[in-house]
């Protein structure tokens, strides 16, 4: 097999291995691998024919809801030797032209339905659209691919800066192909698999969906946005689908175990469960265990500048577990350290928290037209670790378990001064999240009134609650005061928007 220079060698791959096989499907329409390579190839010539030479590196901005033509539109960029950005089509208009401003030379495709989207949101600028495109350019697809090595970009999925300013996170193909080696090697993924997909395409969760299938010739099975909001219609969808495989953040999960979904519609397909983004909660872990106790259960982790995940953990379906499931041990071919100031903590240190930092061929060349938030949050990798490395300062905590795993401990920027003492908010949420009767929650801090406010989702009342918390945190890190509520904030990836949280107790 000849060495691959991009991730579109893939898909040239796939179809002659897997011609007339299902790549991609949605409620309505499906592609085969052949048709998703020569659809992927008819853009490229025409996104090619439509621009000057000079300007055949400029990013594609795709504004497009996930969908069949999204998937087109995103390899037809690589092919046409470009990049692409994903943007969420709700995003508002002062977000979208912040992006904009970052990118500073951009296309712009969309599609004739998402397209209105864009100009009601008070776009007023060019833009192409797909199906123009795919209709202009000829039916065999004879185009050959721009000139790209592994070191081209490949995208930039926009994250929210700490100053209100998205940053855009620049990823190379070889950093990709480098997440796709790993996950292939220690997970694993099959072409008789059929992956349910869940995250947006502008999230950095979709990577798993969109290029481990690459990698493998499975099915990306596009499941619409709708059903994460009836858990027994995705259900449904997801047993008529065959889906074996799902990659999903742990809200949609405890969801359907809040809803006691699976005693319902229990899809029987399903082989596969992994979870990221978020840290999964031991109750909805065994909800799910109890209904597939045989079946396959990851621990993914890792934010957009190191492409994708840098940690995996195997979950041992023997096993009882307590607190949180741990993040586990650094792939192949990457470096994951605790820093606690200058020093690097030793796995066999137990006893203390630290920043994971990460370093390797995943991490981002940084952040797109944005040298210094780069330069702060890329610094130079240890001596000891490195030549000349750079490494990627996460944020998160962790500390060592005895089996050298990694286990999440929250945010630094979620430490919190309260009475006098720093607390860190996901210690709190862990103690709470231990508890039976309790399916989420999350807890914030009104600076004003110097209150830990914390927002559950539960059978138990907010005495019982507090009750419970006395004999699992000291005093002073017991919550002020607890609301029950019937749903938390999500973001639109379906993660929990605890920002909107924030912002509704500092503004009282």
């Amino acid at each position: 097999m000849s060495r691959k220079i991009s991730v579109i060698d893939y898909l040239e791959e796939n179809a002659i291995n897997f011609p007339d096989k299902i790549a991609v499907s949605e409620e309505n329409e499906q592609l085969t691998w052949l048709d998703l390579r020569n659809a992927s190839r008819k853009l490229a010539s025409a996104l090619l024919n439509s621009s000057a030479p000079s300007d055949r590196k400029t990013p594609i901005v795709i504004f497009m809801d996930k969908s069949i033509s999204h998937v087109v539109s995103i390899y037809g960029t690589l092919y046409s030797g470009s990049f692409y950005v994903p943007v969420d089509i709700s995003t508002p208009i002062e977000r979208l032209n912040s992006i904009l401003e970052t990118l500073r030379e951009y296309r712009i495709l969309t599609n004739l339905n998402d397209s209105k989207k864009l100009l009601k949101a008070g776009y007023t600028g060019d833009f192409l659209i797909y199906e123009d495109l795919i209709g202009d350019t000829s039916d065999n697809a004879d185009v050959l691919p721009g000139i790209l090595t592994d070191t081209s970009l490949m995208y930039i999925i926009f994250t929210s800066g700490s100053t209100g300013v998205p940053k855009g996170v620049a990823v190379r193909h070889r950093s990709v192909m480098d997440y796709i080696s790993s996950f292939m090697d220690e997970v694993g993924m099959s072409a008789d698999d059929v992956c349910g997909n869940q995250a947006p395409f502008y999230s950095d969760m979709s990577l798993k969906d969109l290029y481990m299938t690459l990698a493998s010739g499975a099915e990306l099975c596009i499941i619409p946005t709708k059903y994460f909001s009836f858990p027994l219609k995705l259900l449904q969808y997801m047993d008529e689908k065959k889906i074996t495989y799902c990659m999903w953040v742990p809200t949609v999960y405890r969801i359907i175990a809040q809803f006691k979904s699976l005693s319902k519609v229990k899809p029987s397909s399903i082989r596969t469960i992994c979870f990221s983004g978020e840290s999964m909660q031991l109750p909805v872990f065994d909800y799910w265990k109890s209904f597939y106790p045989d079946i396959d259960y990851w621990q993914f982790y890792g934010p957009s500048e190191i492409t994708g995940s840098c940690s995996y953990y195997k979950v041992d379906n023997n096993r009882t577990y307590e607190g949180l499931i741990p993040i586990g041990k650094a792939y192949g071919n990457t470096g994951m350290i605790l820093m606690d100031g200058d020093e690097i903590i030793p796995v066999t240190d137990t006893s203390r928290k630290g920043e994971i930092c990460v370093y390797g061929t995943c991490l981002a060349a940084g952040y797109y037209n944005n040298p210094e938030k780069t330069e702060a949050a890329f610094t130079a990798l240890p001596e000891s670790l490195g030549y000349n490395e750079k490494m990627y300062h996460t944020g998160d905590l962790a500390f060592w378990d005895s089996e050298g795993n990694l286990v999440f401990s929250g945010r630094i920027d979620y430490q919190v001064k309260h009475m006098g003492k720093r607390i860190e908010l996901g210690e709190i949420e862990n103690a709470v999240e231990s508890l039976d009767d309790i399916d989420a929650c999350c807890c914030v801090h009104n600076k004003s009134k110097d209150a830990l406010v914390l927002y559950y989702i539960g059978k138990m009342s907010e005495k019982e609650l507090m009750i419970a918390l006395d004999t699992k945190l000291p005093p002073y890190m017991i919550p002020t005061v607890a609301n029950k509520v019937d749903e938390l904030p999500q973001l639109p990836n379906g993660k929990l928007n605890r920002k909107m949280l924030e912002e509704k107790e500092n503004s009282k």
